[in-house]
């Protein structure tokens, strides 16, 4: 029967899930629909109306100060920019600006059908702001509301007071420009969720279910036990401390309540097996929490509290603990005082205390010299004063010379050296010490490594500065004896093309050289990559139709806008598509994905090799190593190791991977 009511209760919640789904869903849309023409949202495309216009003539965002004189201004602004798309028109309905996610032109007005929120405001030649257009499901609402914006602005410039507020010069007024913003239904969606979060709540229903099947497993948990042919309720699972009997239930109640909006919208309401189990676990505790309980009516309150209840026991072993400590300090003291017997008063170091123990007590002698009860007290002071210094002090000679045997060993150079046994107050220094052991450890490590380093850099370096300095000297020397116009033009295109082939080596040796100290400057703005990719692609397209590779490319439909320098990551793409160019099997298919997958921009890409793939892949990205072992492809063996120093450098994270003749490449940047 309780398995049944647990189970039964179980299946009337989840019986609950769609009506209660349904009801938050419609509590949520309401909400979001009373957004969209609300004056908190329709004034945001106002604020942007200044902000673009200011940064127009201030040149862009980074010339202005915008940001530090109207902060609250530019807020507005940059909210809703990542999900518009925009376009500025003058008087003669010129596009001056827009946008990098449109592809047209000119957005038309057609073109806005298909967006889900379209509005263009115009402001004439004296700055005099009308509503031109309202396009989308909300458009009467959102025309009349701003409409009520524009005229509640009485003549003066709406954001005035901003300028009063942050004692900063007066914005510029918009004057024969006409702005166009659109967002389309995801975008609409994504700046929904930002701003306005989950709107979900637990409906009425839901919850006073909870309390109805609750208070039911309560008076369960009482009846069942008290009926004699059920035999249940003295089980061992149901004598356990209070703290458990009365935890486990609440914790589950409270982690339940607080969290019903999220479990019906796990999968829009629609219960599964795991909130069948959960409910049942929910029930479950309850029962067991109640029936745990109900052992007060048993033992009595006084007898409850004195079995069942940890804390209580926790004092009293608490209290036997502190017994048996003061018994070990009475101990010790009585050691402390018997170790007066094995003083040597011809010991150097004992004379010392001595003295300045005798100076002690010279001085508080002459403050307490005039009671008796004082003198007698000095004297037991300063007795046992001296025991203690004496104990302390060859404590620390001990200690002194376990450490000193330490650190000679250390500075013999052997840095596994352990101390071992107890330092007291030179305690701390044993923690320094592993750390300057550890320190020498990478440091040595760190030289051998740069020891290394330094031999394949002028092994490399010599290897592929020698290969274009030789074919310049030898073509130099042809030149010089070559009498044949058309042979001389031959050898001069040579000689250009290998001092090509120099130039580009130094200029990626100096390159990897900076980033790797992180000597390097990043100018930080807001990239859409989706774009700066296809640009990179567009400028390559001479070397990927001349390898003969077919690319399948996919793009996601919103942008992915990032905080990146713009040319060092122009610079990832090209040294990645480069190297595909270069080691990709002519006549294949090259696969490059663009997405955006939870927090992350990824940018993917795969190709076939035409050489055998027998690197390592965690080693092709360190500088001066390439795929082509036998160096016989031009390359600085460079390429890789610059990109994956730029994309760290921007926070991201570049993976290498091989399968077979199989190349991928995959870069990771948080949204």
């Amino acid at each position: 029967m309780i398995v049944i009511m647990i189970l039964l209760s179980a299946c009337i919640m989840i019986g609950q899930y769609d009506q209660s789904y349904r009801d938050s869903r419609r509590t949520e849309e309401k909400v979001k629909e009373g957004y969209l023409h609300s004056e908190e949202f329709l004034d945001l495309f106002l604020k942007s109306n200044y902000a673009l216009y200011n940064i127009e003539e201030a040149g862009n965002l980074q010339d202005s100060s915008l940001d530090e004189n109207y902060p609250s201004l530019m807020d507005s602004f940059k909210q809703i920019y990542p999900y518009t798309e925009y376009q500025v028109q003058d008087a003669g309905g010129k596009v001056i600006d827009k946008s990098l996610a449109g592809s047209a032109e000119k957005l038309k007005d057609s073109d806005m059908d298909r967006y889900a929120v379209g509005i263009v405001i115009s402001y004439d030649k004296n700055g005099t702001p009308s509503v031109t257009s309202v396009t989308g499901e909300y458009k009467d609402s959102q025309m009349i509301e701003l409409k009520r914006l524009i005229s509640n602005m009485s003549g003066e410039d709406l954001y005035a007071d901003y300028a009063m507020e942050y004692d900063a010069p007066q914005l510029l007024r918009p004057a024969d420009r006409t702005y166009t913003y659109v967002m389309s239904e995801q975008n609409l969606n994504d700046f929904l969720d930002e701003t306005l979060g989950y709107y979900g709540f637990a409906p009425d229903a839901i919850v006073y279910g909870i309390f109805a099947l609750i208070l039911l497993m309560c008076l369960a948990a009482v009846y069942f036990p008290s009926r004699p042919s059920f035999h249940t309720g003295e089980e061992k699972i149901f004598h356990v401390p209070f703290e458990a009997a009365a935890g486990v239930p609440l914790i589950s109640f409270c982690l339940i309540l607080s969290n019903v909006d999220v479990i019906l919208g796990r999968n829009k309401g629609i219960p599964d097996m795991a909130d069948f189990v959960l409910w049942t676990f929910f029930f479950a505790s309850v029962y067991w929490g109640a029936c745990c309980l109900r052992q007060i009516k048993v033992l009595g309150i006084r007898g409850y509290v004195q079995e069942k209840v940890l804390a209580l026991r926790l004092w009293r072993e608490t209290k036997k603990l502190g017994g048996r400590l003061w018994e070990w300090c009475r101990e010790k003291m009585n050691r402390l005082y018997r170790s007066m017997d094995e003083i040597d008063f011809n010991d150097r170091s004992n004379k010392i205390i001595i003295k300045i123990v005798l100076i002690n007590f010279v001085i508080l002698l002459v403050l307490c010299s005039l009671w008796l009860f004082g003198i007698i007290g000095l004297i037991v002071y300063s007795v046992l004063l001296f025991i203690v210094l004496k104990k302390y002090f060859n404590d620390l000679k001990d200690k002194y010379a376990l450490l000193l045997k330490a650190t000679n060993k250390i500075a013999e150079g052997n840095l596994d050296t352990e101390i071992e046994g107890d330092l007291g107050v030179f305690s701390p220094f044993r923690t320094e010490i592993e750390k300057i052991q550890n320190g020498f450890k990478m440091a040595v490590n760190e030289e051998v490594k740069s020891q290394k380093m330094k031999t394949e850099l002028i092994t490399n370096v010599s290897h592929d500065l020698k290969t274009p300095l030789t074919a310049i000297i030898t073509y130099v020397n042809l030149l010089k004896e070559e009498k044949d116009e058309e042979k001389r033009q031959s050898y001069i295109k040579v000689l250009e093309q290998k001092s090509n082939r120099l130039k580009l080596l130094i200029e990626d040796l100096f390159e990897i050289s900076k980033a790797s100290s992180e000597n390097v400057t990043l100018d930080l703005i807001n990239v859409d990559i989706v774009n700066l990719f296809k640009q990179v692609k567009l400028e390559l397209e001479d070397k990927i139709e001349e390898a003969k590779l077919e690319f399948r490319l996919s793009y996601p439909e919103e942008k992915l806008v990032l905080r990146l320098d713009s040319q060092k990551t122009y610079r990832i793409f090209e040294n990645l598509l480069v190297n595909i160019v270069k080691y990709a099997m002519p006549g294949t298919r090259v696969y490059i994905e663009l997405l955006r997958e939870g927090d992350d921009a990824v940018v993917r890409m795969k190709n076939i090799s035409a050489a055998e793939l027998d690197f390592n892949p965690d080693e092709i990205t360190e500088r001066f190593v390439r795929g082509d072992a036998s160096r016989n492809t031009e390359g600085s063996g460079l390429g890789l190791a610059i990109a994956k120093s730029f994309v760290e450098l921007q926070g991201g994270k570049l993976k290498i991977e091989t399968e077979a003749d199989l190349y991928k490449a995959e870069i990771r940047w948080k949204m």
